[in-house]
């Protein structure tokens, strides 16, 4: 959404929006407040000036605008009048004090503040714990556009961190200011951090309840000069997240530009918003509802309708999963006519810039536009269980790719389509970059839909497609019947939400309902037994034996019953469902009757290289690998094998769970390289897992193949992981991790040829939560591959948070307890095959 012309002009226009800031910070002169706690009230309809006071209150802005207010104080309008100019209090509120408060008093119609066109209506600057509410906001030039003008604006200028900010139950409208959405940018609410010196940010900031609407240009937005990040394009100045970021229950309609955009955040909140006629006059990049340049954003519940899409504007979405991101979840949102589509994914910003992470799910789209799901670049990202219907008549496509780079899994989708179009890519981003699993389509079907995989192609019996109309709740008529092909044929996804469209549970072991309703209910109990990782069926069921291999009723580490395989060599085997392109962790309790003989737990059939880890002690021991699945996996081959020795082994409470990948493009399936950086290296065909690795040439020194990782916890340990091999054998290739500091090298190597699976730990410190992992070649002349997916050998790179010590052993204790019961309910998942 945003561009490279963006951020230069955003940066550019900094020292203009000082020069203003300063301006109006001299309005008049400022007198302090009386006391803590004070109410204070104006009645612009007085036919004289007073003190403030409830008995003589003001009649203008310029009593309050020269008054220093102090935490807890109230500043009240009278309901029913209008005040001219920009309402600019000092001062402000405290944790111990209270916030200050702007409000209504009296009966009747909200109170107005009338800009009459200039800059703002209300402004704040450098302040903080400041509420306010029940008001109503005009900002009405005699010209359209001839400045920048907003509804309400809150400034933070080389200020460190600004606490608690509410604004609620604003009435918000026609404010018809300039085309611009940068710092200083037209808006019905904005707010801004500025300067350059003092790395700034809000926290806590909750926009509930407002109504803005005919606002030239954005409705609700956000904007910071601390926002540089490798994922946006540039350094400095830092990226400063802001934090505790809500906007909800809002109506925005009639925007020339954007609807609702938060940016710079970490943890962002949207939900409960309707957004409609976004996008109405601008030529530039809009959508209805997106974030930008943050991560961990939730947008949830919201209904977005009628986005426009005019030339110069190459969006036009309902919502947006835009670049310089990382983790976005959009879900339970309606979207519907939107001229530009129902979703966006944009790495498109060039370079390195990229969203990754997103999960797009429990969505229902009806007709939606020109193409339905727009790919511009994600990375790591998965689309799953969403209802799309397009009608007789349209000419959307379902999906298009329109460039960059994307690795995108599309998982138990119910698309209905009675339309024309069809599937899009380009020659640089083939089919092959997407994973589609166990969709069901149904009406027209284009030569380009996808086939296989466990797809469907019935009718899905819904209630009453195409029913939708305006409001969240009118989608029932899509809904499944009773005898729908969709009931338990998708396959499982880790961490679903828990939930559907309508609120219905969501199974984590049984397999799901494609699309957004959940119109089954199985029980995840009932299918975790079925798959008998801990053997308390006190049989072998489900499992497959090799061998001499048996279940025991004694010594077992939990529960009554353990596996037992020997003598030497024997296994047990069993299929466990899995979702593809996901990370897990296999983990197992083991023992050996006979001390330095091997017990091992591990998979195969993976899509890509078995994974196993061990142990030869004679007491219980937990063992843990991690691998990444393949685009068209259904299943792992889980296993307990000892394959040596005189004695038996056991093993007890195995497990496949999934696990957090804090590596973006590790498996290099999008067939780029970003946000790999800096040295030289390419990509290769010759890899252990999927169809492409990374494949460096040069040595350390030059500068190979590494990636910043920011989203790490202090003073916490991780394990690096990939597959790794030498083009040449006996040169030296390295996987290394390093702090952001620059100390703390860890690294693991190999000089074979052949691809194996290598891992190293680090610790951060405290305060620490970024480090540097790459792969180079360490020695000889020819080149190094390595393919660093997520955790493990089949191009996996960082695992999850790991602790050490005494501290990891009760974690390990704790976890398998935990762990048995989820990830067993996670394998047991019924997924069909590829």
């Amino acid at each position: 959404m945003r561009h490279v012309t963006d951020i230069r002009r955003f940066i550019a226009g900094l020292v203009v929006t000082m020069l203003l800031a300063c301006a109006a910070v001299v309005l008049t002169p400022a007198v302090q407040a009386h006391a803590a706690g004070t109410s204070y009230y104006v009645d612009c309809s007085a036919a004289s000036n007073g003190t403030g006071t409830s008995s003589s209150p003001w009649n203008s802005l310029a009593g309050p605008n020269a008054t220093t207010f102090a935490p807890g104080d109230q500043l009240l309008f009278k309901r029913g009048t209008t005040c001219s100019g920009t309402l600019h209090p000092l001062g402000s509120g405290s944790a111990a004090g209270g916030s200050i408060s702007i409000d209504a008093y009296g009966t009747g119609a909200l109170p107005i503040i009338a800009a009459g066109g200039a800059t703002d209506a209300i402004y704040l600057h450098n302040q903080e714990y400041w509420e306010i509410s029940n008001l109503e906001i005009t900002n009405t030039g005699a010209v359209k556009g001839a400045n920048a003008r907003r509804g309400v604006y809150v400034v933070l200028e080389n200020y460190g961190t600004g606490n608690h900010y509410k604004i609620s139950n604003l009435n918000i409208h026609d404010v018809n200011g300039n085309n611009s959405k940068e710092v200083d940018g037209s808006a019905g609410i904005l707010f801004a951090v500025l300067g350059t010196t003092t790395p700034s940010a809000f926290n806590d900031v909750v926009i509930d309840g407002n109504t803005v609407a005919n606002i030239a240009r954005s409705g609700i937005n956000m904007s910071s000069t601390w926002l540089c990040r490798p994922s946006i394009g540039c350094n400095n100045p830092a990226w400063t997240p802001w934090t505790g970021v809500v906007v909800r229950n809002n109506t925005v309609h009639d925007t020339d530009g954007d609807g609702i955009v938060v940016q710079m955040s970490k943890d962002a909140l949207i939900e409960h918003n309707v957004v409609y006629n976004a996008a109405k006059a601008s030529n530039a990049a809009n959508a209805g509802i997106w974030a930008w340049d943050s991560d961990g954003t939730v947008i949830q519940y919201n209904e977005a309708y009628g986005t426009k899409k005019n030339s110069g504007n190459p969006d036009g979405q309902g919502f947006d999963v835009d670049y310089g991101q990382d983790g976005t979840i959009v879900q339970y949102n309606y979207s519907h006519d939107n001229e530009g589509g129902f979703i966006l994914f944009c790495g498109c910003g060039g370079g390195s810039r990229l969203s990754s992470n997103a999960v797009v799910r429990y969505n229902v789209s009806e007709d939606d536009r020109l193409r339905v799901i727009n790919m511009l670049g994600s990375q790591d990202s998965k689309f799953y269980n969403n209802t799309i219907y397009i009608p007789s008549g349209s000419t959307a496509n379902v999906f298009e790719v329109s460039g960059a780079w994307n690795d995108l899994t599309l998982a138990n989708n119910l698309i209905y389509n009675l339309g024309s179009g069809g599937y899009v890519y380009t020659s640089g981003q083939p089919a092959s970059n997407f994973s589609w699993r166990n969709n069901l389509f149904y009406g027209n079907h284009p030569a380009s839909e996808p086939t296989g995989n466990g797809n469907i192609t019935a009718d899905p019996l819904l209630v009453s497609p195409g029913s939708g109309g305006t409001g969240i709740g009118s989608v029932d008529g899509y809904q499944l019947t009773a005898s729908s092909p969709a009931i338990g044929a998708g396959v499982v996804i880790p961490d679903n939400g828990g939930k559907d469209y309508w609120g219905s549970p969501v199974p984590s072991v049984c397999a799901p309902d494609i699309g957004a309703d959940q119109f089954s209910s199985p029980n995840d109990a009932t299918c975790l037994a079925n798959e008998n990782l801990g053997f308390e069926k006190g049989s072998l069921t489900a499992w497959s034996a090799w061998n001499s291999a048996s279940v025991v009723n004694s010594g077992a580490h939990s529960g009554t019953y353990a596996a037992r395989v020997g003598p030497s060599p024997a296994s047990v085997e069993n299929y466990v469902p899995v979702a593809p392109r996901t990370t897990y962790r296999v983990s197992g309790w083991v023992k050996s009757a006979v001390a330095g003989e091997v017990v091992n737990v591990g998979v195969k059939n993976t899509g890509g290289l078995e994974t196993s880890a061990s142990a030869s002690g004679t007491d219980w021991t937990f063992v843990s690998a991690d691998f990444t699945t393949g685009a068209a996996n259904s299943t792992v081959r889980l296993y307990c094998y000892k394959s040596s020795g005189s004695g038996n082994g056991y093993c007890d409470d195995l497990a496949v769970t999934p696990v957090k990948n804090h590596v973006i493009n590790g498996n290099f399936e999008s067939g780029h390289t970003v946000p790999w950086r800096n040295g030289d290296f390419s990509l290769t065909g010759t890899s252990s897992n999927g169809n492409a690795a990374g494949l460096t040439n040069s040595s350390l020194s030059g500068g190979t193949l590494w990636q910043l990782i920011y989203t790490l916890k202090p003073n916490t340990t991780y394990r690096l992981s990939g597959a790794i091999a030498s083009q040449t054998a006996g040169t030296t290739t390295a996987l290394e991790a390093k702090l952001y500091n620059g100390s703390a090298v860890t690294s693991a190597s190999t000089t074979s040829s052949t691809y194996s699976k290598q891992s190293t730990t680090f610790t951060t410190g405290a305060g620490v939560n970024t480090a540097r992992i790459y792969c180079h070649l360490v020695s000889g002349l020819t080149d190094a591959e390595e393919r660093p997916q997520r955790v493990d050998a089949e191009g996996n790179l960082l695992v999850g948070d790991a602790v050490t010590g005494a501290e990891r052993e009760a974690q390990y204790a704790a976890f398998d307890r935990r762990a048995r019961e989820f990830v067993e309910k996670f394998v047991a998942e019924e997924v069909v095959a590829a």
